[in-house]
């Protein structure tokens, strides 16, 4: 590959050229041999081959979690931050990940710290990750801060497969029941309305309906995808105004069950964030700055900027956490965490207590689906059972 660099040499001469190198860490490497200073090197391979080189060796959360958890283990045991870095980038198959450890490696060993280094990649080491890594190296608890982390990033990653995984089962069966209504629409009832065409009688109003529908969805089907298009369009522009985010995040919020656990599951991050911080001596208003930005829905949002104004005034977190959708509980044990000073420890136990009230909502939610399920499939059987029998019954009566 052929690279573009930009580069300064240690008397602030500037430096420009190309490099042919296999790949971006082998043309750093060259360059730094040179005793040059990188300032910026770019592919002249495209655009195209960077998205799909970035496409498939995307980064999950598991290869952060394992990452930090291995880092976290290797410096605990007394290694070298500099040498624990190179062993977790010799036995990366993620090329991103490789290079990226490769490139924190020099930087560690040029004199960075490792939050400076891992912050030139916010794509893979987001901001609460960079500001726990530069509260244990001030405090001189990187290991226990990284320890600390992983335990929380695997907590949270466990978190996250069982509200997916609860939601497989409504998802599939949604999918199932639209793709047999498009199927019986385009090609079942098409052949029955062939068929009753043929004959004079009058159609009751149930077959009607139904025919009506699927000529709609026969005829018409481009004006079916424009206008869900249109429509998606609008609402996600919508949702990119202030306003139309707060009406969609309330929207969520008022739905049965849903609304529940998508409070609970906020309230889970929320805390287990906040214990994070604070157990790694975060001030308060970094920690909420950093939850604000974490958090997704804008009504929690918004409350935790409003108590961000209010702890600038000098008022207690607790105190601000009593409106919007935060429960008492939430105020109330931060106020025991607050006058004992332990709050790290209040807001773990508030995240494990919100964990379990989202995995008991979420059986709910799988239970209560079962029978709308069968009632809507039922009404639906039994409306196409009716239109199809009924014209039938009219033709052997008829004789």
């Amino acid at each position: 590959m052929e690279f573009l660099y930009k580069a300064k040499d240690i008397k602030g001469n500037d430096y420009t050229g190309n490099i042919q190198s296999p790949d971006a860490h082998s043309a750093v490497a060259i360059i730094r041999k040179k005793g040059l200073i990188l300032i910026s090197l770019n592919s002249k391979s495209g655009h195209a081959n960077k998205f799909l080189e970035h496409f498939f060796n995307r980064i999950n959360f598991t290869e952060l979690v394992i990452v930090t958890r291995q880092l976290a283990t290797m410096v605990s045991s007394g290694l070298v931050l500099s040498e624990a870095i190179d062993i977790l980038e010799e036995q990366q198959t993620n090329k991103t990940l490789k290079r990226a450890l490769a490139d924190i490696s020099q930087d560690v060993k040029g004199g960075l710290t490792l939050a400076q280094a891992l912050s030139k990649y916010p794509d893979i080491f987001p901001r609460l990750y960079v500001n726990l890594v530069k509260s244990g190296e001030a405090s001189g608890k990187l290991d226990l801060v990284l320890l600390q982390m992983a335990d929380g990033l695997e907590k949270d990653r466990e978190f996250k497969a069982k509200v997916k995984g609860a939601m497989i089962y409504p998802g599939v069966v949604l999918t199932m029941m639209v793709v047999v209504i498009f199927i019986m629409m385009i090609f079942v009832i098409p052949k029955l309305t062939n068929l009753y065409s043929q004959s004079t009688i009058e159609l009751p109003l149930p077959t009607k309906i139904l025919i009506g529908t699927s000529n709609l969805f026969t005829r018409f089907w481009w004006m079916s995808i424009i206008f869900g298009v249109g429509i998606s369009v609008a609402v996600n522009r919508w949702n990119q105004t202030p306003q139309g985010n707060l009406f969609f995040g309330k929207l969520l919020l008022k739905i049965p069950i849903v609304g529940k656990i998508i409070t609970s599951v906020t309230l889970t991050n929320f805390n287990r964030t906040f214990g994070l911080l604070a157990s790694a001596g975060i001030p308060i208003l970094d920690s909420i700055g950093i939850v604000t930005d974490l958090t997704d829905n804008p009504v929690f949002k918004n409350a935790l900027k409003e108590a961000y104004k209010g702890v600038e005034k000098g008022l207690p977190l607790s105190s601000l956490l009593t409106v919007n959708n935060f429960p008492k509980i939430i105020s109330q044990m931060v106020r025991v965490g607050e006058e004992t000073g332990k709050v790290d420890e209040i807001f773990f136990k508030l995240a494990s207590y919100f964990e379990s009230e989202s995995d008991h909502l979420i059986k709910n939610l799988t239970v209560a689906i079962e029978p709308i399920v069968l009632i809507i499939l039922g009404v639906g059987v039994a409306f196409l059972v009716i239109s199809i029998i009924l014209p039938i019954y009219k033709l052997t009566t008829s004789f």
